[in-house]
């Protein structure tokens, strides 16, 4: 039997959860319940969220933290640390405002004036020079007459004319741009630390890392088990008036008015890789060439790429060594959002993460929604608007390509997840959510968030709400489901057949808009059951090998190399494209090669891929038309084969027969339920029945001494009448009769109690018949969660579909009775303004109710 398999049977599992707890400084006398409720929903470790407390690193902080210390170490928990007093990662507790000023982040930027000639002894002026924006130098360049702006490569250098506050220039014939850079401080974040000067990052360390260790050092490496960095970036900003609001989320290299994060060292380093200097046309970092694009290309990719390798080895690095050599673990996340992974955040999202112990990503503020995998649909973040195709097929792909393609990560990845989506945000959204990372790889999660303050308003839900959820219960059946599917697919080998390359060199080397993303490739892919990994050029350098015409990274293999569309990549990856498809690896160019490959290769469109990877063979696992929301996931360990599978249709049951790689004896588990069953297959084909919403694993090798599974019948429909009582979130503990009644209906209507948030307790009898075999109560349509005690004996709680309870054991033939007791959320007692965004459930139980039996 598998060994993972064995634990979870036992009750075995490790955890996989921390969950952030909220500081706010003003309850010191509740943290040990507040620890105790952690401990009680199934999570047996927390994140310490230090930003709400008004005192981080002070007196109070350190009177806090003893107690939360003290507190995990008594009931065996570990502790982790969101690592500075303000969001995001970066502020150093202060320090750089207070002591630090001269560490503050330089940015680039420019100012232009356009001029026509032929005029001799022509002034303009020039302003602005001071400590805080230092001039570099100005340039002029012929202009064009078009509406890109764009102006000749060749740079007429005006430096040495700039004198008294004046440029002054005889202007030949023509109209010109000129060109003022500078390095200024003027904008930004004038209290944060420079990501790309070691010094800078090294007060952040001094102010947080260190002070921590110096009163804590008894609890590293055992109670304290590491550091979260949570969104850092480089925080550039517009400096003057936008020619175009192409909006945050296109905050790129190539966007007008874009500061951009300078100092000596990324212009030396540019010169090296430039092999001249770059002065001279650092114009081209916002505006176009009127040539053909290769100096364009090589200088803006080598900006990015020099700014990015800084930050990988200043910020990320540099935390991540002091934390091994302190025995503690760094983890945490950067600003991923519609591709701001390689814009704005920090340009390249796996550089930004490298030395980490995990992968991370979040997923908050309504960015995967349930039936929107199609849609661009209403969010709570930038812009209001929030594209499926990015958060639902590459968003959760980059955590887990890291983590799967990284050796020192040995497979961790990990997710911030739920937070502000607000109360409304209920056990079967949380459910799929669990299951929308689970599937696609991601093993570790922080949910989001604890908090001793009821309401909170900062960025809800918030679990157990001292006492006032109604529905903790759910939320904790559902940690333990998220527990023990962890540990079966943690520490496996993720198989997949496509290799898809990380865009973002393409992005930068190319034309502003003249890059494609990845998500025409991978929506086509993962919707027709062809599984991905995200690759970048640095792993194709540092850890690509080709074997028997696959590429292979770290222990995975893949039958295809797919290159999204751009008009020109840097000569290093085009080497390294060639190279591998020399080798006999499936190298496929998305539309065209690049203008500045020297080397022909082939060319398709994205809706040729599923075709082309079927017809060769380079296909996993068959599932006929029909389920393109059924989700899968494929991972071995040693010689034993595991899957996930998902229905992630919103309405449409998953009822069809795959097609595995794989045959033999296999134990499929319904962990969230409780029902785990063994079967066979000859012939690898394996029969599905997945109601929205609903998940099974199922690991081939043995049987693990469970039952054989079964099916179960549509059973006999039940209409009983029932005693209704509520429980208002107040006191939950506290039930008043609301009525008997006949026939089922939403609690919530307007015309029964619209505002009520707590549990509802239906109690009613009904007769069954005790047959052979195994006997199911299905309470079919349920708001939101429901426990059942079945005369008299607990049956346990469901938080979504299926509602289904065994009883085989404790149903009477003849009359039993029934207590049901339903909770919603606390949505409709606060009204908070995530909740808008989300569309609520109608609460109790609806209808449907049906005692089955096993055929």
């Amino acid at each position: 039997m598998d060994n993972r398999l064995y634990d979870v049977l036992c009750g075995k599992e490790s955890n996989y959860l921390f969950p952030f707890y909220w500081q706010h400084g003003d309850h010191t006398h509740l943290i040990p319940e507040q620890i105790q409720r952690i401990y009680d929903s199934g999570c047996r470790a927390l994140c310490v969220e230090s930003r709400p407390h008004p005192d981080f690193v002070g007196e109070t902080w350190w009177r806090d933290m003893d107690i939360i210390l003290a507190e995990c170490e008594k009931r065996g928990m570990k502790v982790w640390l969101l690592d500075d007093d303000k969001f995001p990662t970066g502020h150093a507790a202060g320090m750089i405002a207070k002591k630090h000023p001269e560490l503050r982040q330089w940015e680039l930027i420019e100012r232009h004036i356009d001029v026509v000639g032929p005029a001799d002894d022509t002034s303009v002026i020039h302003t602005g020079e001071n400590a805080e924006n230092i001039f570099i130098g100005a340039y002029a360049y012929k202009r064009n007459a078009d509406a890109l702006e764009t102006c000749s490569y060749e740079a007429i250098n005006l430096t040495d004319k700039v004198k008294g506050g004046y440029l002054t220039w005889d202007i030949p014939e023509g109209v010109y741009r000129i060109f003022f850079y500078y390095k200024s401080r003027t904008g930004g974040r004038k209290e944060y630390i420079d990501m790309i000067n070691p010094d800078s990052v090294r007060v952040l360390i001094d102010a947080v890392y260190e002070s921590h260790y110096a009163h804590y050092a008894k609890y590293f490496g055992n109670t304290f088990v590491g550091f979260f960095s949570d969104e850092p970036c480089f925080g550039n900003q517009v400096f003057g008036k936008e020619r175009f609001d192409f909006g945050f989320y296109e905050a790129r290299i190539g966007k007008h008015s874009l500061a951009l994060p300078w100092n000596e060292t990324v212009l030396e380093r540019m010169k090296q890789k430039l092999g001249y200097d770059p002065i001279p046309h650092l114009n081209l970092l916002w505006y176009e060439d009127d040539r053909n694009g290769d100096d364009q290309s090589d200088i803006r990719h080598a900006y990015m790429d020099t700014v990015t390798q800084l930050y990988s080895e200043c910020f990320n690095k540099q935390l991540a060594d002091w934390c091994h050599a302190h025995g503690v673990q760094y983890i945490g996340h950067i600003i991923e959002d519609m591709n701001c992974h390689m814009r704005s955040g920090v340009g390249h999202y796996f550089r930004a993460l490298r030395w980490q112990d995990m992968s991370g990503i979040d997923i908050v503020l309504h960015q995967v929604m349930p039936g929107m995998s199609d849609y661009l649909h209403t969010v709570t973040c930038s812009t209001g608007v929030g594209a499926a195709s990015f958060y639902e097929y590459v968003l959760t792909k980059l955590g887990a390509s890291l983590a799967h393609l990284n050796p020192d990560m040995k497979g961790r990845a990990m997710c911030e997840v739920f937070g502000a989506y607000g109360w409304g945000e209920d056990s079967s959204m949380m459910k799929f959510l669990m299951d929308h990372l689970l599937v696609r790889g991601i093993n570790h999660f922080v949910p989001h968030a604890f908090s001793s303050k009821f309401p909170d308003g900062d960025c809800p839900p918030h679990f157990g709400a001292e006492g006032k959820d109604p529905s903790f219960e759910a939320f904790s059946a559902l940690m333990g489901y998220v527990n023990k599917v962890a540990h079966i697919l943690e520490g496996t080998v993720h198989k997949a057949n496509a290799a898809v390359l990380y865009h973002v060199d393409g992005e930068w080397a190319s034309r502003f808009g003249n890059a494609s993303n990845m998500e025409s490739i991978v929506t086509r892919l993962y919707d027709a059951h062809i599984d991905y990994d995200i690759v970048s050029a640095d792993m194709l350098d540092e850890w690509a090998s080709a074997k028997d015409g696959k590429l292979c990274i770290n222990e995975e293999s893949f039958d295809c190399l797919i290159v999204p569309y751009a008009d020109h990549m840097p000569k290093g990856l085009l080497d390294s494209l060639l190279g591998l498809q020399e080798k006999g690896v499936a190298v496929w160019f998305m539309d065209a090669v690049p203008e500045n490959a020297d080397f022909s290769g082939t060319v398709l469109k994205a809706d040729e891929l599923v075709g082309k990877m079927r017809g060769l063979g380079m296909t996993d696992v068959y599932v006929p038309e029909g389920f393109p929301k059924l989700r899968i996931y494929h991972c071995r360990r040693g010689e034993t084969q595991i899957f996930m599978f998902a229905n992630e249709d919103y309405s449409k049951v998953a009822d069809t027969v795959v097609k595995l790689p794989c045959a033999g004896d296999y134990a499929r588990l319904d962990l969230l339920n409780g029902i785990c069953v063994s079967g066979s297959t000859q012939n690898g084909e394996l029969k599905l029945e997945l109601q929205p919403n609903q998940s099974q694993i199922v690991i081939f090798g043995d049987k693990a001494g469970l039952c054989p599974e079964f099916e179960i019948d549509e059973g006999v429909s039940l209409e009983p009448s029932y005693k209704l009582e509520l429980a208002d979130c107040e006191d939950l503990s506290k039930f008043e009769v609301a009525g008997e009644f006949d026939r089922f209906f939403n609690v919530n209507s307007p015309d029964f109690k619209p505002d009520f948030s707590g549990k509802m307790r239906y109690t009613f009898k009904f007769n069954a018949e005790k047959k052979n075999g195994r006997i199911f109560l299905d309470l079919g349509k349920v708001g939101q969660n429901a426990q059942l005690t079945l005369n008299g004996s607990d049956a346990g709680i469901r938080i979504c579909k299926p509602y289904l309870f065994e009883v085989t054991d404790i149903i009477n033939d003849g009359e039993n009775e029934a207590v049901v007791t339903v909770s919603n959320t606390l949505a409709q007692k606060v009204r908070d303004r995530f909740s808008q965004f989300l569309q609520l459930a109608p609460s109790g139980l609806l209808g449907g109710i049906r005692v089955r039996y096993s055929k």
